[in-house]
């Protein structure tokens, strides 16, 4: 019998046949991505709990130890990385580990705000839990899928909106199977055991002795199963706020300013400022979007642009805390902002019904599209109270050519979706801003591509830049098109001193073309500890 053959059949033996994949709706789902495909998976595996996963790795192991053909497989949470990676392993022919069903929640405090949560919990599935408890802590959400794995995004440091937007600050405690086999747990967990549970475990990230935490994030040096998601308290007053500007050489001025209310902590929040382009792909509806692989006409801008009432670029936050609190600092960033160039707003729950009353009448008399951009308004508004939506989801089908016949926006690979996100890093100043707004539009307009740029302020020091390449993949060479155009702007923006802080497949496949590390030959050597039989794919952030 083929060595592979009686692998699946131990396999099968573990978790049951339904449970292995080698065809169908699913394995197809998972052997396509939203550009073009660097590898193909062997077959889907989907274990039951943690014990099966331990048993599939050692499993594994054990075949690698004793075989030349090493036989590898690749974690993930949800197979929603789109962007970067979707589903897709590091090289050719693993076998996917679906991490579904470890979706188990356990371990609220709803004292400390601590939860216990496993790979397969999903963004809804963790709002939900937290609503049942009468929402006293809120988690963070981002504007992918609610179907979305909140451990997986975490642990590709993610980020979100509310004061807990940089997710892998907010994780701990995890339970770990490394590609030997063995089993492990970090920061105080590691001393807990099924007779003993150590009250110190869960509350103090860092725990004792060397941290290890990092290693699992982003790497392929483990399978990180459960870990422990510090949430934050819900507070007394929470009012979201949007700051505009209809001058686009603006952005340098509102980068600073904003910087300079994180760094006083005036705003705790993660701040998402978008350019018009990136606002039209989210705010337009799809009866307006083009249908075609060409970009807007000037014509099409200008009138969508007042239809929606967009602005060159957009800036919105949250303010989280007391009703005195949120009154002094909604006075301060109005100071700010004061000088006539930029219209701050501040849109309360009960304001926002208030405008939702009144839309319809104001849409009919002004011709411009309120309720439609109101629409939009309250799904930002839910991401800023850690409620997940999947409405974001139908802005990345917008150059689409042809619109899904069951009007489902949240299947991108059956939709034909091409994306790729890059996503630079760049030092919180408006001159970096500025810096990246200029090679990002020059080399997005030598590509004939919309300049549709985010950048979120997420700490007082970095802005993280989120570069939106759309397309149709049924569109000729469109995934090459896409390829030659993400691969010029890497070039350019390392080049111009900017890396980015997450990768996707083609910068994972041409790692050791990109970057020069002096760090990576070391963590080749934890791996090789760590997964001596070439366990858990290899082909991810240079291992």
């Amino acid at each position: 019998m083929p060595k592979k053959l009686e692998l699946v059949n131990k396999i099968e033996a573990i978790v049951g046949k339904p449970n292995v994949l080698t065809h169908g709706e699913m394995f197809d789902e998972f052997s396509t991505s939203t550009t073009k495909e660097q590898t193909h998976p062997c077959a889907v595996i989907i274990p039951n709990d943690k014990n099966e996963v331990f048993q599939i790795v050692k499993l594994f192991n054990d075949a690698n130890s004793q075989n030349d053909e090493k036989f590898q497989l690749h974690p993930i949470s949800s197979g929603k990385n789109w962007g970067y990676t979707c589903s897709e392993a590091g090289s050719d022919n693993a076998f996917l580990l679906y991490l579904v069903n470890l979706n188990i929640i356990t371990e609220y405090d709803d004292t400390l705000g601590t939860v216990r949560i496993g790979a397969g919990v999903t963004q809804k599935q963790l709002y939900e839990f937290l609503k049942e408890k009468g929402l006293k802590f809120w988690m963070d959400a981002t504007g992918s899928s609610v179907d979305c794995s909140v451990l997986g995004n975490s642990l590709e440091r993610g980020f979100g909106h509310t004061p807990a937007g940089n997710h892998f600050e907010f994780i701990s405690d995890f339970d770990v199977v490394l590609g030997n086999g063995k089993a492990i747990s970090t920061g105080f967990r590691q001393f807990s055991d099924e007779s003993k549970r150590f009250a110190s475990e869960g509350i103090y990230k860092w725990g004792v002795g060397p941290y290890v935490d990092g290693i699992f994030s982003q790497s392929t040096l483990g399978i990180v199963t459960e870990a422990t998601l510090k949430l934050i308290a819900a507070p007394e007053c929470y009012l979201p706020f949007f700051i505009t500007t209809q001058k686009d050489t603006n952005i340098n001025v509102l980068v600073d300013r904003i910087r300079d209310l994180r760094e006083r902590q005036i705003i705790k929040s993660c701040v998402h400022i978008t350019n018009l382009d990136k606002s039209l792909q989210a705010a337009l509806d799809e009866s307006d979007w083009p249908l075609s692989k060409l970009s807007l006409s000037d014509e099409d801008r200008k009138r969508h642009t007042k239809a929606y009432m967009l602005n060159e670029w957009t800036a919105s936050g949250a303010l989280y805390g007391s009703s005195d609190e949120v009154e002094v600092w909604k006075k301060k960033i109005k100071r700010t902002f004061a000088n006539g160039e930029f219209k701050v707003q501040f849109i309360s729950e009960a304001k926002f019904k208030w405008l939702k009353r009144i839309a319809p009448k104001v849409s009919q008399l002004s011709g411009l599209k309120v309720d439609k951009t109101l629409d939009k308004l309250n799904s930002l508004m839910k991401l800023k109270r850690g409620e997940p939506t999947n409405d974001f989801l139908k802005s990345v089908h917008y150059k689409l050519t042809q619109l899904p016949s069951d009007n489902d926006f949240t299947k991108l690979e059956r939709n034909k979706v091409g994306l790729i996100w890059l996503a630079p890093t760049a030092p919180a100043t408006g001159k970096n801003a500025e810096k990246l707004v200029s090679i990002v539009s020059e080399v997005l307009e030598e590509f004939d591509v919309e300049s549709a740029i985010s950048m979120t302020v997420l700490t007082s020091t970095a802005i993280e830049c989120v570069i939106s390449l759309l397309y149709d993949r049924r569109s000729g060479s469109s995934d090459h098109h896409a390829e030659s155009c993400h691969n010029s702007l890497v070039r350019r923006l390392i080049e111009s001193g900017y890396l980015t802080y997450r990768l996707n497949s083609l910068q994972h496949r041409d790692y050791d073309k990109y970057y020069s590390s002096t760090l990576i030959e070391s963590i080749r050597e934890i791996k090789q500890t760590l997964d001596p039989n070439s366990v858990i794919a290899s082909g991810r952030y240079g291992l």
